[in-house]
């Protein structure tokens, strides 16, 4: 797959020893080629790993972060995005010289190459510590894996190869996710109306918090209000985004690619989110691993291997009593049990379950000395230990394809 992105991207790309061609593409990308890209630029290897974690452990709740993304699409499309492109710009930034002095220019420049530059960082380092946990591989060469072809088809083929890649990754990824909601629905004991019972049970359904909490950090509110100025300021000013719009074709195209997110980058976050959630519900009939995360889990093992042994067998007996109340949930109407007092008593399980589970993340973060992250090697173990073998190799794919679009 890796070869395949650095290959036909490159193929693609046209014109680009000239800067137009380079930089903007000829202003000649189709709307949706742009619109691909926009979303596949803000989705990055973190939402494949972490964010479906989050749905496992927390639910749907965090798609309330995007909340306020339509309407910023919509103040945008309605003034930055006529206005750069119209000002034969190649970046947001030479506006800056036009309408104020070079030194702003460079100010702005430098602020965005150094914010860019960390969390290009992050975006690399989030997959490869996780891979190479899961895999045994050096971090160093996994890091490789994903920033090599990356540079080599960004500074060979320009926007352009940039922008083809990123069609190519968003497809993989949807494809993935799809995949993996089909295998989970399909192994599970239980019909997707029980499934989403037993979800819903623990308050992983929920989606909408419109209370005025200042503690909580995803709210509706929050979402509105501070997720519309986020995303205003990323897709109107970064130039990882401004590129994008500044390379279609017409005015009205760059709108087009900017609705097109605005209307598909929720369902997609929930459909990252539902991911989770389903593995959550999988793993109430399938006995997860005590500690997801398999480097952390071998250090405990030797180190406190009594210890850890009896907390695994309190679990082990936990995780029977759970999967018991969680079939009370997903049959009791059939069964004639009250709705209410099978999630009550499911509740209470998985309330044991989350007590053993944090004596051995202590356990886990006193014997290492690190934040043990468990979250993020949720997906990670469940796709390596339950995806038939292609299907696993297509997500692992997914994750370069998130790591190298960002």
């Amino acid at each position: 797959y890796v070869l395949y992105v650095v290959v036909d991207s490159t193929r693609r790309a046209k014109d680009t020893d000239q800067i137009e061609g380079y930089f903007l593409a000829n202003k000649s990308l189709p709307w949706w080629v742009v619109g691909l890209s926009v979303m596949a630029t803000q989705l990055s290897a973190i939402t494949m790993i972490g964010t479906t974690g989050q749905g496992a452990e927390d639910g749907l709740r965090f798609v309330q972060f995007y909340f306020g993304l339509p309407l910023a699409m919509v103040i945008l499309g309605v003034t930055l995005v006529p206005f750069l492109h119209g000002s034969k710009v190649f970046t947001a930034y030479e506006y800056l010289e036009k309408r104020f002095d070079a030194r702003t220019r460079s100010l702005t420049s430098f602020l965005f190459l150094l914010s860019r530059g960390m969390g290009a960082g992050t975006i690399l380092a989030a997959p490869a510590v996780v891979f190479s946990a899961v895999f045994g591989w050096p971090l160093a060469w996994t890091v490789a894996l994903i920033g090599i072809p990356t540079v080599l088809y960004t500074m060979v083929g320009g926007v352009q190869a940039v922008a083809w890649a990123d069609v190519k990754q968003m497809v993989l990824i949807v494809f993935a996710l799809v995949s993996m909601v089909l295998v989970l629905l399909f192994k599970m004991p239980v019909n997707p109306d029980e499934a989403l019972q037993i979800a819903g049970a623990t308050g992983r359904l929920q989606v909408f918090d419109f209370s005025f909490s200042l503690t909580n950090t995803y709210t509706f509110w929050s979402g509105i209000i501070g997720g519309t100025f986020l995303m205003l300021s990323y897709f109107g000013t970064d130039q990882s985004q401004v590129q994008r719009y500044l390379a279609a074709r017409s005015v009205d195209e760059a709108r087009s690619s900017l609705l097109m997110s605005a209307y598909w980058k929720i369902p997609l976050q929930a459909l990252v989110l539902l991911v989770g959630v389903l593995v959550f519900v999988y793993y109430q009939f399938q006995a997860p691993p005590l500690l997801y995360n398999p480097a952390h889990e071998t250090e405990v093992q030797a180190e406190l291997g009594e210890a850890y042994a009896e907390l695994e067998g309190r679990y082990q007996n936990a995780f029977t009593l759970r999967e018991e109340a969680a079939l009370q949930v997903a049959e009791a109407d059939d069964a004639g049990i009250s709705s209410e007092a099978a999630m009550a008593a499911f509740r209470a399980r998985e309330a044991d379950i989350q007590e053993i589970r944090g004596e051995a993340l202590t356990m886990a973060e006193e014997v290492t000395g690190e934040s043990s992250r468990d979250v993020n090697y949720i997906i990670p173990r469940f796709v390596l230990g339950e995806l038939p073998i292609g299907l696993a190799g297509i997500f692992i794919a997914g994750v370069l394809a998130a790591a190298m679009s960002s």
